[in-house]
């Protein structure tokens, strides 16, 4: 902890703020940290960073407060991992304001993460330290696999307009299905194809021709009528 927070003393503005330490760091001290994604966190939506990295080189500044955490020895980023990502290498901007949190452990950050989050819709297999790693990272290489094979159904937006859905609106519900049903990834990602295939055969005249003729273009009919999974629909 000490070389750390002797680097960010000697080379930030900013100090003990309660429990916590708050830094405006310079962007190219900030670049010089080894800091990693929190091992419980969501891994980062790349087309979301590339957004922010976007706006950050046009406007020469990035919104809000990084919050970091030494665990283990190790600097973690428990929450903006995305802003985190998407100012890497970026020289030629404003000061990044950092909460650390520098003697901490898991207990800790999940607590911290919560309340920061407790108003933020965030899939609950995330939140939860206790679950299962085997099951969360195959949720994960599912639902990645799904969005890569359906790229321009995912959109950012927590409401997204059918035929459309959001990544982490999809993990909560894929976590809340097998869960109810008790099934694995396996099966519920074979009830998807299902109930799929069922939704094509179904009569459209109720649908918008846009969302039909999008449908029909990249054969994911699942939020055709719901943005949301319905588990009595995938039994």
């Amino acid at each position: 902890m000490s070389y750390i927070k002797k680097y960010l003393d000697e080379n930030s503005d900013g100090g003990q703020h309660g429990s916590h330490y708050v830094y405006w760091v310079p962007p190219s001290v900030f670049n010089e940290l080894n800091i990693k994604r929190w091992k419980y966190n969501r891994p980062s939506d790349q087309d979301r960073v590339k957004a922010i990295r976007e706006y950050v080189n046009t406007s020469k500044r990035v919104d809000g407060m990084i919050y970091l955490a030494l665990v283990d020895n190790d600097l973690v980023c428990y929450d903006g991992n995305h802003r985190r990502e998407a100012i890497k290498g970026i020289i030629d901007m404003a000061p990044v304001l950092i909460d650390v949190l520098w003697e901490a452990d898991d207990k800790l950050v999940g607590e911290e993460f919560k309340r920061l989050n407790e108003a933020v819709s965030v899939p609950e297999f995330y939140n939860s330290i206790e679950a299962d790693n085997a099951v969360r990272e195959n949720i994960r290489n599912a639902v990645d696999m799904f969005c890569k094979n359906y790229k321009d159904h995912k959109v950012n937006s927590k409401n997204p307009h059918r035929p459309n859905f959001n990544r982490d609106v999809f993990c909560d519900d894929f976590y809340r299905v097998m869960n109810e049903h008790n099934i694995g990834v396996e099966e519920l990602m074979n009830r998807l194809t299902k109930f799929n295939q069922q939704l094509m055969n179904r009569d459209k005249s109720d649908l918008p021709e846009k969302v039909v003729s999008k449908c029909e273009k990249s054969g994911l009919w699942l939020f055709a009528w719901s943005s949301r999974l319905n588990s009595m629909e995938l039994v």
